[in-house]
C-alpha cells in the first residue's frame, strides 16, 4: 500500500463518509472519497480537496 493512504488516510476517509453520507454528483449513497486534485499532483487530504462519491462516480471521475 501506498504510504499516502495510510492509517491516518483511514480515519480521514472514514470521517468525511460519516459527515457526507451521499455521493456529490448523484446523491446515492457514498462509499469512496475522492481527491478533487491528485496526490501525485499535489493534492493533499484536506477536506477541501475531497469529494464524497458512490462507487460509479468515482469510477468515472477516474475515467475521465
Amino acid at each position: 500500500m501506498d504510504r499516502k493512504y495510510g492509517r491516518a488516510w483511514k480515519r480521514i476517509r472514514d470521517k468525511y463518509i460519516r459527515d457526507h453520507p451521499f455521493c456529490e454528483k448523484c446523491g446515492g449513497i457514498a462509499e469512496e472519497v475522492h481527491h478533487i486534485k491528485p496526490l501525485k499532483e499535489g493534492g493533499k487530504h484536506y477536506k477541501g480537496n475531497l469529494m464524497a462519491l458512490c462507487k460509479h462516480c468515482h469510477k468515472m471521475a477516474h475515467d475521465i
